[in-house]
């Protein structure tokens, strides 16, 4: 794959993949662009190239019938029009023009079309899809693969090639399939917000050309996706889907949302993508011989990447050390973190002395969970020395350590202005607060015995987040981050048994 604003590719190799080319287009011209697009904002695809850079290194090339240029880009009549070679398209036309678009297509010699374009099966009539198969037919009997109809399309970020703006322009090694636009969305900004970077992302809608199964058998052999993460509603061809999935989850760690496993679920897929959904009880039997993690929500999905792809992935089994926390807090997380699967198991005898010594009997607890809300002397120098001794101590598989921990409160002034003052104050304080926390688990996940992970303690009604940045930071170096003890727990115990399914099946994690 060449890299960020290096040769596009041209002519398949060998052993390419078919699929290959497609990702890397010499040019590509957006069917449908409003003629007033002077602000940028009013196609998203033309403005969301455009911020990534792609018109600084390939043409990009506008089209409407009725504009001389739009956004400072020279505008064309149709594709037909255009001089220089068109290797992929995208279409935004509604879908009575897309014929002919088609046919323009056809002449220019294009590699591939995206539309976007909806209107077509998932409106469930018969004539649009009739429409649907004659127009996607037309395309593919001519050479030209299709993504969609009714799909967001690519996002290749080392060709600059996005269908969202604010999508993070470096690339990674995480490929996202997804069949929605909208939840393809939802992957991407919510684990780049985490610090993940993608190789590729592809929404194929309607799937009537590239659909699953062509994606699952791409990702299996691209050598810059070392993840993958879908989101599927169904699909046409089950049996090439399986081997293709088998392939991928055989070859590296994938990780799929199935939509529609309920009956209401169901018939929202079928309105959605024109997709029906199938039975639950053969997409988890698909998953199991396939060896790949099904995820039950969303939240799954991000919190069980995350976890393959740090040192999460490290933990053998089941024995875990909760440390950080109030009592009663300590009390239900055991519970969150038994209803797993995981244990709190005792600490060996050792480690119990060295606690005993460091921490008053008064107000904490040296069982498992350790509660340290009151600790002797210096504070930070007595939970450097407790985290010491939970990375150290015999007879557990995980060490789970709370990131950050409760304000610093502080009186609040009556004025309005120091009110504003002390807000911000604090905010900055909680910032550097939950910076330190993450730089020293950090440190301590290179010293310590066990794999550590780290978890934020919610709190009822509160909006706290770590920033981005530093959540970037601990995923950089390997650290998972999980916003509760439940969903940390979850994870650790979701990968414990992805791991005992894939017995038999090549070691990935």
């Amino acid at each position: 794959m060449p890299a960020s604003g290096g040769p596009a590719m041209t002519e398949a190799t060998a052993n390419e993949h078919p699929l290959e080319p497609i990702f890397h287009p010499r040019s590509i011209a957006i069917a449908g662009v409003p003629r007033d697009n002077s602000t940028r904002q009013r196609s998203g695809f033309l403005a969301s190239l455009m911020d990534h850079g792609y018109h600084e290194e390939r043409p990009l090339y506008p089209v409407n019938p009725n504009a001389d240029t739009i956004a400072g880009l020279r505008a064309y009549p149709s594709v037909r029009d255009i001089e220089g070679p068109v290797d992929h398209v995208i279409s935004s036309v509604p879908a009575s023009i897309t014929p002919q678009l088609v046919e323009d297509s056809i002449a220019k010699g294009v590699r591939s079309i995206h539309f976007y374009t909806a209107g077509f099966a998932e409106i469930g009539d018969p004539d649009l899809v009739r429409m649907q198969q004659d127009v996607i037919g037309r395309a593919t009997e001519a050479g030209i693969r299709v993504f969609g109809p009714n799909c967001m399309g690519l996002y290749v970020p080392a060709e600059r090639i996005t269908f969202q703006g604010d999508f993070p322009t470096e690339p990674g090694n995480v490929m996202v399939i997804s069949q929605s636009g909208g939840n393809s969305m939802d992957i991407v900004h919510g684990l780049a917000r985490r610090g993940v970077r993608f190789s590729r992302a592809v929404s194929f809608g309607n799937g009537e050309d590239v659909d699953a199964a062509d994606l699952f058998d791409y990702a299996a052999s691209d050598p810059t996706s070392e993840y993958v993460v879908a989101y599927l509603e169904s699909s046409a061809r089950g049996r090439a889907t399986f081997e293709a999935l088998r392939r991928c989850g055989y070859a590296k760690p994938t990780i799929v949302l199935k939509g529609g496993m309920t009956d209401a679920g169901g018939r929202a897929a079928n309105s959605h993508t024109g997709s029906l959904a199938g039975s639950r009880e053969v997409f988890e039997a698909m998953c199991r011989q396939a060896g790949v993690a099904l995820a039950e929500s969303m939240e799954e999905l991000h919190d069980l990447l995350i976890g393959v792809t740090t040192n999460t992935r490290l933990v053998r089994g089941e024995r875990a050390l909760l440390l950080g926390g109030g009592g009663g807090f300590s009390v239900l997380a055991a519970d969150a973190i038994a209803r797993t699967g995981l244990d709190l198991p005792p600490l060996d005898e050792e480690t119990t002395a060295r606690l005993r010594e460091l921490m008053p009997v008064a107000g904490n607890s040296i069982r498992n969970p350790i509660d340290a809300s009151h600790l002797a002397g210096d504070r930070a120098e007595s939970y450097r020395t407790l985290l010491e001794i939970g990375a150290h101590a015999r007879d557990l598989d995980v060490l789970l350590v709370m990131a950050g921990g409760p304000p610093d409160f502080a009186p609040r002034p009556k004025e309005e202005q120091a009110d504003l003052d002390y807000a911000r104050e604090r905010e900055e304080r909680r910032r550097r607060r939950d910076r330190r926390a993450i730089e020293q688990l950090i440190e301590l996940q290179e010293s310590s015995h066990h794999p550590v992970v780290a978890l934020r303690r919610a709190r009822t009604g509160s909006a706290e987040q770590i920033d981005d940045e530093v959540l970037a930071d601990a995923y950089a170096h390997g650290l998972g981050v999980f916003p509760t003890v439940e969903r940390a727990a979850r994870t650790v115990a979701q990968l414990l048994r992805w791991r005992r399914r894939r017995e038999g099946l090549p070691e990935l994690f």
